[in-house]
């Protein structure tokens, strides 16, 4: 009977500390955004340097740069009537003394010019056959599809897919900045029109991740008709490429990252430990340590020896980081770099066989798992543009979270290739610093004559 209650004691304290910790799961311990954070939860405050607000001395100034005269429109020269100092006056807008040099101090004022829709209209005559007797119509211009021209089409598109905004502020917007009235209709119409004119160049860039060095993969829930879906995304320094999937699984990972299981080809992988990366080979794949610094954050706060092996393995996470960054800013030569790593490899080591030997069972898990993936640990050390985060991909994922937040997904297939087509091409031409206004018009207008659009790959290549 003793034996009995024990057992149900402490299945009852295992259920307690289970629910404990999921209460207390916040953005730092997990993967939930900051956003789902309880309004008491106090994030940790960097101490005080001791220095003023604003601008250290020293610190070079911030000042807008000056247009080159071909890009001014107007010119108005201000020329003093009388001297300042005496009171002389110039009569003919000059120094009365001779002047070795014009010198003039430069202020320009930038202004939008009033903004009023330009409406062509086009008149499609009929004309009768003398011989047959019957009607012929003519034709519209090439180009000419819809009652809005590709630039109205490119605003529409810019406004929804890269500003976020739901269709009836698009359509208030567009009518209170340029007096274009559309319809809700017309939108979903023009939304439709951009996701087809993106469609080679996103197939194009598609093609392109087999070929890349490295690639961070990361996926957040999407929502089609009410129905859970993903949004998968891989990232690299160059473009990156979004891909809504009704699974979260092995396959659709396969489909977006063609060769990355290959030992020997294939690009490298940087992603957490989801198993959908699992069947990787280790020098094909590198885990993010932001994603197990979080997991080891929730391991302190259970206590006891899990908060010993947590805090051991975060201060090793610290002396590994430090230097990387120190690295990638210049301070620390490469060489120096892999030695200071090299020596943190045998260190993080310890605290990991301790945990697996004596940890929680969760914490038991995570780190007999580290250990048995420990080549994908450093991974990123041995590839060029190597890194220990996935923080690229992370960041990429943000502004579609926020897009869905406000949207609440899609609700067809057209909307979902909107969606993942025109993510991949605002982030894509803002990683390459490329305008992407300018590169919608000329995608549009390319859907509306039938010639090719242009390539994301452009800037790159």
């Amino acid at each position: 009977m003793v034996r009995e209650l024990q057992a149900v004691v402490a299945t009852m304290q295992e259920q307690l500390r289970e629910l404990t910790e999921q209460q207390n799961r916040n953005s730092s311990n997990s993967s939930r955004p900051p956003s789902s954070d309880p309004p008491w939860r106090q994030r940790p405050k960097k101490p005080a340097s001791g220095k003023r607000r604003g601008g250290q001395p020293g610190h070079p100034g911030q000042f807008r740069r000056l247009e080159p005269p071909s890009a001014v429109e107007h010119v108005i020269v201000c020329t003093p009537d009388a001297c300042g100092h005496c009171g002389a006056s110039f009569p003919d807008g000059t120094s009365p003394r001779r002047q070795v040099r014009r010198k003039v101090r430069r202020f320009q004022v930038v202004e939008l010019p009033p903004i009023r829709p330009e409406v062509t209209e086009y008149q499609v005559e009929a004309r009768h056959c003398r011989d047959c007797g019957r009607r012929t119509w003519g034709h519209l211009p090439a180009g000419v599809t819809r009652c809005v021209g590709p630039r109205v089409q490119a605003v529409a598109a810019l406004l929804s897919g890269a500003c976020r905004l739901p269709r009836r502020q698009t359509q208030a917007l567009l009518a209170d900045l340029f007096g274009v009235s559309l319809s809700l209709g017309t939108l979903c119409a023009l939304e439709a029109d951009t996701a087809r004119a993106l469609a080679t160049p996103y197939a194009e860039l598609a093609s392109e991740i087999p070929r890349a060095a490295v690639v961070g993969v990361d996926e957040t829930s999407w929502k089609e008709g009410g129905t859970l879906h993903w949004l998968w995304t891989a990232v690299t320094p160059r473009f990156a490429l979004f891909h809504v999937d009704r699974h979260r699984s092995r396959a659709v990972f396969d489909a977006l990252v063609p060769e990355a299981a290959a030992a020997t080809a294939g690009p490298v992988v940087i992603s957490d430990r989801y198993s959908a990366y699992g069947h990787l080979p280790a020098n094909r794949r590198s885990l993010c340590w932001a994603h197990l610094a979080r997991d080891f954050r929730a391991a302190a706060e259970r206590g006891g020896i899990d908060a010993v092996v947590a805090r051991w393995v975060l201060e090793v996470f610290g002396k590994v980081l430090t230097p990387w960054h120190q690295y990638r800013t210049g301070a620390l030569p490469r060489d120096l770099f892999r030695a200071e790593i090299t020596a943190r490899q045998e260190e993080l080591r310890a605290p990991l066989r301790w945990g697996a030997e004596h940890g929680s069972r969760k914490t038991r898990a995570l780190c007999r798992n580290l250990l048995e993936q420990w080549p994908s640990l450093w991974t990123w050390l041995d590839v060029e543009g190597g890194e220990p985060t996935n923080n690229a991909a992370e960041r990429a994922l943000r502004s579609a979270v926020l897009w869905r937040k406000s949207s609440f997904g899609h609700q067809s297939e057209t909307g979902e290739q909107f969606v993942e087509r025109m993510l991949t091409a605002v982030t894509t031409l803002r990683l390459q610093g490329r305008n992407v206004w300018r590169y919608l018009v000329q995608t549009c207008e390319a859907a509306r004559l039938g010639t090719s659009a242009p390539s994301l790959l452009q800037a790159s290549t």
